[in-house]
């Protein structure tokens, strides 16, 4: 049998990018038809969730990152609000679905934030309407995104896409 990594990595059929990950099975029909060798995946830049045929792959379970979405390595400076308090931060990591935020502002689990990231050689910040804090780890608040003003998620998704492709993103 053969293991993932010597498996051609799926492409997404929505935008055809290569960049895509396993994904937890879900619910019932996700258990059975992966017992027909029929796994599911995401696409990391566009968020499409999709299935594909894997004959004799299997895949070994890996607890310790259950993320949906591979974060990449960034350095990005942003400003944020929560209610009237306003906070600086660094962007470490980020996704489609979310980031890592370094800042000496103090945050508490379930705090929804107003986010500006200013992305390298852009005059205007991509503005997250609303980040929800699920969790704080090793002095890192970890976000997940959950609106954006219109038109910034497509340049964030630009952003990343570029990330993609310079390869320096890429884990080995």
């Amino acid at each position: 049998m053969s293991t993932a990594s010597e498996t051609p990595q799926p492409v997404c059929p929505k935008c055809h990018c290569d960049f895509v990950k396993r994904s937890r099975r879900a619910g019932l029909i996700d258990h059975l038809i992966s017992s027909f060798s029929i796994y599911p995946f995401r696409c990391q830049l566009c968020r499409y969730r999709f299935h594909r045929f894997q004959k004799g792959v299997t895949y070994k379970r890996i607890y310790e990152d259950r993320r949906e979405y591979e974060r990449l390595p960034v350095n990005l400076t942003t400003t944020f609000t929560i209610g009237t308090v306003r906070g600086k931060g660094l962007v470490m990591d980020i996704s489609m679905a979310g980031c890592s935020l370094g800042t000496e502002t103090r945050l508490g689990i379930g705090d929804i934030l107003h986010i500006q990231l200013q992305l390298p050689n852009q005059a205007n910040a991509v503005d997250v309407e609303a980040a929800i804090l699920p969790g704080i780890h090793s002095n890192h608040a970890r976000l997940e995104f959950l609106r954006f003003k219109s038109g910034d998620k497509e340049r964030l998704q630009h952003f990343i896409r570029e990330l993609i492709s310079s390869g320096s993103s890429r884990k080995a």
